[in-house]
């Protein structure tokens, strides 16, 4: 099944369309993985990863709702890197979960450096990309962007909250291009912002 048809199947069930136990309820965000795999971020309604094979057949799914290890909290970053790890930005909880292709849970990473991760992407280089979306209160408005190892070390910081140019306000999303320009999604802003990173 070619990936257009195979996207296309995926939201139709993302629409509310899938039987129950497997329907969506506010899904977050897709991710590939190196075999065509898709995995859905099924975040605001419900709390947990969903896999795919390439021809849409359903795998596994894993988390439910909570802060412990392993549970998830508005799961609304995912990201699938060249290693077949899977990285959720899991942001009701302020982390980033590492798990492998069957839910098995293999680091957090959390803490003031990490902050509260709202996206996440994987580039050529083998780093990640973060926004750090913030705990939006109004008195410390916090909105910067992160480029961590696969240790979950933050190697670089950027932005800062705010609506000029290269600032962010409510920062959804991030994607990194294969020429290593990062892409960044804006809602208070309304814009898509894009960065290249000075060598």
């Amino acid at each position: 099944m070619s990936r257009v048809r195979t996207r296309s199947l995926l939201l139709v069930a993302l629409a509310g369309c899938a039987p129950d136990p497997y329907a969506f309820d506010k899904p977050t965000d897709v991710a590939f993985g190196r075999e065509g795999d898709i995995y859905v971020a099924d975040g605001y309604g419900n709390a947990r990863i969903a896999r795919f094979d390439a021809s849409g057949q359903l795998v596994t799914t894993w988390g439910s709702r909570g802060s412990a290890p392993g549970q998830l909290r508005t799961p609304h970053g995912l990201a699938v890197c060249a290693d077949g790890l899977v990285y959720v930005a899991d942001r009701g909880n302020a982390r980033i979960q590492v798990f492998d292709s069957r839910g098995r849970l293999h680091a957090v990473w959390r803490g003031p450096s990490i902050g509260r991760p709202w996206g996440i992407s994987c580039a050529t280089d083998g780093t990640l990309y973060v926004v750090d979306g913030g705990d939006q209160r109004a008195d410390a408005p916090r909105g910067r962007l992160l480029r961590i190892d696969r240790s979950g070390r933050v190697l670089d910081r950027w932005s800062g909250p705010g609506l000029a140019p290269g600032e962010i306000d409510w920062g959804h999303d991030i994607a990194v291009g294969t020429d290593g320009s990062v892409f960044v999604v804006d809602v208070r802003g309304r814009r898509v912002q894009k960065f290249r990173r000075v060598r």
